[in-house]
């Protein structure tokens, strides 16, 4: 029996092997044969490898080897022989996947109980059978001939529904687990999608005439993608719990939306609509909106604490409600109707695109993370972008810009677009920038006038640190403290490794010195530095690292004895005849021990009278004020205010334009190591009138090749001629390094607060900053004082130049004149005349009066001392002078006749 059984098997077994599938379309079954594993791919076996249909090579297809099938790709190519009729296809009953794409089946009718994807496009399908697929998962179909779509399948996720040549309608029914509905460029006036609780995508593109979408009662409802849909005139997204992504964007007819009670909508994207109003109140966890393009006149944002970006650009809108957005990255509110906008509540935004409304101004101060910016095609007329650090691309063009502050340590020229901005007056930028801020303002036509610095703050543009303190000196050798002199006009080394510069503190002897982020030291420069030991010597620092402000103070203490006093005078003002003319004498402490002494001051009271001084004269002579001073601390100075009255030029003598007066001060205490210093004379030109902006070496206009390589000093005055106080004025002074040593530059006195900064390497900034100079006349004047050693290798001939730029706030600087003083020795013989001109003195020596008598008529006359350096200048009359002034010694004169100078020596006793 057990024989049987066997052989019975047997015998079936082998007529299953041998049954043949009957596939009438030779289409069909060209396909079939034509499958191979590597080159003609389209059938893969229950394994999931591609494999061949015909595994035994007859011709034929039995269902053995139907059945062993998993996948199979029966899509044709365009123009190639299509399939119209599926018979046989019943027999692949282990088919997972099943691709009919672009053939002629009008008829489909399957029953394969395994299928669970299914493509049926381009068919012109006018019938489709789906019911026997119990597992069918996924359906895609489009190029069909549906009047009608009745889909219904239980096991159903995923649809794909697309092009029809008809319009048709469509239901779905009896598909409790639907996930996903596609369908795009569908000819369906209405689609009713409700109550689906397992659906949760949506896509629907291009689909015309679409006038009605139901999408109610879908909870699980994730992501609504809806593109082009033309005629659809609103939409209700109304009480889905689950919405998190909606996509609906150009819908050249919607006019309404409600969003009630989708509140975990994330994403919302609604642009190129005929939205005139929205209402997204109660979306709390929106973080991406676009409505850009649609027909809104206000939108209302506030209290979206996790709305990222907003895209509401190419609007209506004249109110745009930001407040307590705390985490908006990106705002795009461009091509609107915008008069303002408050973006205080915005401090982590990133990119702004304001561009094309109607501001007038931008506050950016607060936006510290911006890194993008458009504002052009507004009305402003200042753009501020100095809080801005990461700030690095700029189009703020076609505004009515007057004021461009740039200067953020990040932006370059080339990043900021600020053309057709004709009313520009001041640009503000990193000093990098400068040069290059300027070819783009001459490129794009920018009023020539245009004011370009970095003087805005004097701080580093971005990010800045600070290192504070003071410097003093240790006068009872215990230690710097409070008690403790300080030291004014401490100057400083400053470099990052690749970049150096030099400060100079300002008057108070507080320094506070702004840095970039980076690795910094800071070193302390004495004058006399063999007199002092200062501590530290030297300061690093890193920043951001370490806390800014970081306070480092410097304590000098003496290095042994050494008596050194110094004594200045400083012109404050012009001597004009017959007005009262002011000169400060400025005596301080240079070495280690306090000193007691006293100031001479010295003027020809023949051309002037003492009015008063600030501090009035212990003992006073014609000519001649004394004052006594006691206990004058290391590193100590004072300063005493002369007022003089000068003569007219209708006194005798006469005061006159181009006359030169000379004033000398001395310094007497203990025997001094740097003499030179001890005593100083100032020749002053007597002008009638001056530009109140002027620069001065009070040298005067020669010196001596026996000063060469000493300290020349200079005064830069100026005045407030505007209508307004000068908040912040800068001196700048290009220092010619060939003839000066620039590194022995020492700022001396100013009249109000400054400090120094020399750069480039031989730019020097003087920086009143907030000095805020009145403009009234009696108030608006200015000045600084430095002194500075010629190079050593000038010589008989040469000459140095000297000018200044002052920059009062955003104006044009003013240029002053530029001061020439030449290296002269007054005893050369190319002084006297090439005609042999006589002249001769008498008597020789003399002690009052000195008669001349030449041929020619003499006109004027100098008097130099034995050094070279001029005395005074007096215009001549009835050929004789006055020289009862002058102190013993040796002296020059040279006369002047019309066409002649003559030379000759005296000896005053």
């Amino acid at each position: 029996m057990k024989k049987l059984y066997l052989i019975i098997s047997m015998i079936f077994f082998a007529l299953f092997q041998a049954q043949i599938v009957n596939i009438p379309d030779a289409n069909f079954m060209a396909k079939l044969l034509s499958a191979t594993s590597n080159t003609n791919q389209i059938a893969k076996n229950l394994a999931g490898a591609w494999t061949k249909v015909d595994l035994n090579n007859d011709g034929q297809i039995q269902v053995s080897e139907a059945i062993n099938l998993s996948y199979l790709d029966l899509s044709s190519s365009p123009n190639t022989n299509y399939m119209s009729n599926l018979s046989g296809i019943e027999s692949f009953i282990n088919l997972i996947s099943l691709d009919l794409n672009r053939n002629n089946l009008t008829n489909i009718n399957l029953s394969l109980p395994n299928l669970e994807k299914l493509v049926v496009n381009n068919n012109g399908v006018t019938s489709l059978g789906i019911q026997n697929c119990p597992k069918l998962k996924n359906l895609d179909i489009s190029n069909h001939g549906f009047t009608a779509l009745d889909i219904q399948s239980t096991s159903l996720k995923n649809i794909v529904v697309g092009v029809s040549s008809n319009p048709f309608s469509m239901t779905f029914q009896n598909l409790p687990n639907l996930e996903t509905v596609m369908m795009f460029k569908a000819p369906i006036v209405s689609l009713d999608l409700s109550n689906k609780p397992t659906l949760k995508n949506v896509r629907l593109e291009e689909m015309d005439i679409l006038t009605s979408l139901n999408l109610q009662g879908c909870n699980m409802l994730n992501e609504v993608q809806l593109t082009k849909l033309y005629a659809l005139p609103s939409l209700n997204l109304q009480n889905l719990p689950e919405l998190k992504n909606v996509y609906c964007s150009y819908g050249s007819n919607l006019q309404s939306m409600q969003l009630t009670n989708s509140s975990n909508i994330n994403i919302l994207h609604i642009n190129n609509n005929k939205l005139s109003n929205i209402d997204i109140s109660t979306l709390n966890n929106l973080v991406d909106f676009n409505i850009n393009n649609n027909i809104l006149t206000s939108l209302n944002v506030s209290n979206h604490n996790l709305l990222e970006s907003l895209e509401c650009g190419f609007n209506n809108i004249t109110n745009l409600n930001l407040q307590n957005t705390p985490a908006l990255k990106v705002l795009n509110c461009s091509s609107n109707m915008l008069q303002n906008l408050n973006l205080q509540s915005s401090l982590l935004l990133m990119s702004l695109n304001c561009t094309n409304n109607s501001l007038t101004t931008l506050d950016l101060s607060m936006l510290s993370k911006l890194n993008s910016l458009g504002c052009g095609d507004n009305n402003l007329q200042t753009l501020d972008i100095t809080h801005n650090p990461l700030l690095t691309s700029i189009n703020c063009s076609s505004n009515n810009l007057k004021f461009l502050f740039a200067k953020n340590g990040a932006l370059q020229a080339h990043m900021c677009n600020f053309s057709f901005n004709n009313l520009l007056k001041y640009i503000c930028c990193d000093p990098n920038q400068i040069d290059n801020f300027a070819y783009y303002a001459n490129y794009n036509g920018i009023n020539s006038a245009v004011v370009i610095n970095s003087y805005c703050s004097f701080t580093p543009g971005g990010s800045s640190y600070t290192i504070q303190g003071n410097t003093k000196y240790d006068s009872n050798g215990n230690g710097c403290d409070s008690n403790d002199l300080n030291k004014v006009l401490q100057q400083f080394n400053i470099t990052n490794g690749s970049v150096s510069a030099t400060f100079i503190a300002n008057n108070s002897g507080n320094h506070s010195i702004a840095v970039g982020a980076g690795t910094h030291t800071l070193t302390p420069i004495l004058e006399n530095p063999a007199y002092w030991t200062i501590s530290p010597s030297s300061l690093t620092v890193n920043f951001p690292s370490q806390a800014s402000p970081l306070t480092q103070n410097f304590c000098l203490t003496s290095n042994g004895t050494h008596n050194d006093l110094e004594v200045l005078i400083i012109p404050t003002t012009a001597a004009v005849p017959g007005f009262d003319t002011k000169y400060k004498i400025i005596y301080k402490n240079k070495g280690t021990v306090a000193q007691s002494g006293n100031v001479v001051f010295n003027f020809n009271d023949n051309l002037m009278n003492f009015l008063n001084a600030t501090v009035s004269p212990d003992t006073q002579s014609t000519g001649i004020l004394t004052w006594n001073f006691t206990n004058l601390l290391p590193l100590q100075q004072k300063e005493i205010t002369v007022t003089l009255k000068l003569n007219t030029p209708t006194q005798t003598p006469a005061l006159n334009g181009g006359d030169i007066l000379h004033y000398t001060a001395q310094i007497i205490g203990a025997t001094d190591e740097t003499p030179a210093d001890n005593t100083f004379t100032l020749n002053q030109t007597v002008v009638n009138s001056f530009d109140p902006n002027d620069k001065t070496c009070l040298e005067g206009t020669s010196i001596s090749q026996t000063q060469v390589g000493d300290y020349v000093h200079y005064l830069i005055r100026f005045e407030n001629t505007g209508t307004a106080n000068a908040k912040n004025i800068v001196v700048k002074d290009e220092i010619d390094t060939t003839k000066f040593d620039i590194s022995s530059l020492v700022a001396l006195n100013g009249s109000h607060n400054f400090v120094t900064r020399i750069t480039n390497p031989n730019t020097v900034e003087f920086i009143f900053e907030n000095i805020q100079l009145p403009f009234d006349d009696a108030n608006n004047d200015g000045y600084v004082s430095f002194k500075i050693k010629t190079k050593s290798t000038l010589t008989i001939g040469n000459s140095f130049s000297n000018t200044a730029n002052i920059y009062f706030d955003y104006n044009h600087p003013i240029v002053t004149n530029t001061y020439t003083t030449s290296v002269q020795n007054v005893l050369a013989t190319a002084e006297t005349s090439k005609q042999n001109a006589i002249i001769s003195i008498y008597p020789n020596p003399v002690k009052d009066v000195l008669n001349i008598q030449s041929k020619n008529e003499i006109v004027k006359a100098e008097i130099y001392d034995a050094a070279g350096r001029i005395i005074s200048s007096i215009n001549v009359k009835e050929n004789s002078i006055s020289v009862s002034e002058l102190s013993k010694g040796n002296y020059i004169l040279k006369a002047f006749a019309k066409d002649k100078v003559m030379v000759q020596k005296f000896i005053k006793y």
